[in-house]
C-alpha cells in the first residue's frame, strides 16, 4: 500500500484564520498530543507515524508549498511535488505516473488517498490498513471511506449506498455505491440524511493500473517526466468531481463509525479549537 497525504490546495476557506500567505493546512491552531500546537499536515503526519504507516506515505503538494511542508515535517519527508494547483484528481494522475515510472511501484500495488483536513483518532488507521484487502476482494475498481451522517450539512459531500446491504444485521464490510452527491443544497441534504446517506470522507484506495488507465484513457503521457511538463494540460478537479460523483465509475464504500471531523471550513475548526 501507498498512502498520499493531499496537502496542495489553497486552504484559504477558513478565513479569519487563513490569508493568502499560509494555507490552513499549515496553520499551528490544533492541540498536539502534549498541549503543544501543531497544524493539520503535523497531526496527520503524526498519526501515520503511530500507526506505522509513515514509510508508505509521502505528501503531495505544490511546488510553490514545499517548504512549509519541510519546515513542519522535516527535510526529508517524501514529497510529491505539483508545478502548478490543478486539483486533487490530477495530483493523484501525477502521483500515479511518478510510483510507476520512478519508483518502479507495481501496477497492482493499491493507493490510498488522504486528504490532510480531516481530524480522526487512531483507530481511523484499522480502517485504512483494511483498504487493500477489501479492495482486492471487491470488484469495484475504487473504494471510499463512508462516515455516519450526524446532521444535514450541506458543506458536506455524501455517499448513497446500496441500503439493503446496510442495515446493522448485515455481516459486509463493504457496500455497493448506488450514487455520490458533492456539497448539496439544503433540500437535497435533507433527503440525503433521511436516506441514510454517509458523509464522504475524501478517503479513496484504488489498484495503481486503476489510475494509469485513467491517464490513457485522456491521451496523457504515463511517464511522470513527460506528465509532469504537460501538467498545465491537465483539468482543474477535485477527486469528488472527477470520480466519486463520476457514475460511470463503479464504487464501493466501507463505513467508518469513529471520530471523523472535516476542518474545511471556519465553522467546523473553530468548533474543533474549542473542544477540550
Amino acid at each position: 500500500m501507498k498512502i498520499v497525504m493531499l496537502s496542495g490546495g489553497p486552504g484559504k476557506r477558513v478565513w479569519p484564520l487563513s490569508d493568502t500567505s499560509m494555507p490552513k493546512q499549515y496553520l499551528p491552531v490544533l492541540d498536539g498530543p502534549g498541549g503543544e500546537p501543531e497544524s493539520m499536515v503535523q497531526r496527520l503526519w503524526r498519526q501515520l507515524l503511530a500507526a506505522d504507516l509513515m514509510e508508505s506515505a509521502s505528501v503531495a503538494t505544490s511546488t510553490k508549498q514545499a517548504a512549509w511542508i519541510k519546515e513542519q515535517l522535516g527535510r526529508h519527508v517524501p514529497l510529491l511535488e505539483e508545478p502548478a494547483q490543478r486539483g486533487s484528481y490530477s495530483a493523484a494522475l501525477l502521483a500515479a505516473s511518478y510510483y510507476y515510472s520512478v519508483a518502479g511501484v507495481s501496477p497492482h500495488e493499491i493507493i490510498v488517498m488522504l486528504p490532510v483536513d480531516m481530524y480522526v483518532s487512531g483507530d481511523f488507521f484499522h480502517c485504512i490498513r483494511s483498504l487493500p484487502k477489501l479492495l482486492r476482494e471487491n470488484e469495484a475498481p475504487m473504494m471510499m471511506v463512508g462516515t455516519s451522517a450526524e446532521y444535514p450539512g450541506t458543506r458536506y459531500g455524501y455517499i448513497l449506498a446500496d441500503q439493503a446491504e446496510l442495515g446493522e444485521e448485515s455481516s459486509n464490510y463493504d457496500w455497493r455505491v448506488r450514487s455520490c452527491c458533492e456539497k448539496p443544497g439544503e433540500l437535497e441534504a435533507e433527503e440525503l440524511f433521511r436516506s441514510g446517506a454517509l458523509w464522504n470522507s475524501g478517503v479513496y484506495a484504488f489498484q495503481l493500473d486503476f489510475l494509469l488507465g485513467r491517464l490513457t484513457d485522456a491521451a496523457l503521457p504515463i511517464d511522470y517526466e513527460e506528465l509532469y511538463k504537460q501538467y498545465f494540460m491537465l483539468p482543474k478537479l477535485s477527486l469528488e468531481d472527477g470520480l466519486a460523483c463520476d457514475a460511470s465509475v463503479d464504487k464501493s464504500v466501507i463505513r467508518y463509525d469513529g471520530l471523523w471531523v472535516n476542518l474545511n471550513s471556519w465553522r467546523t475548526l473553530s468548533e474543533r479549537i474549542a473542544m477540550p
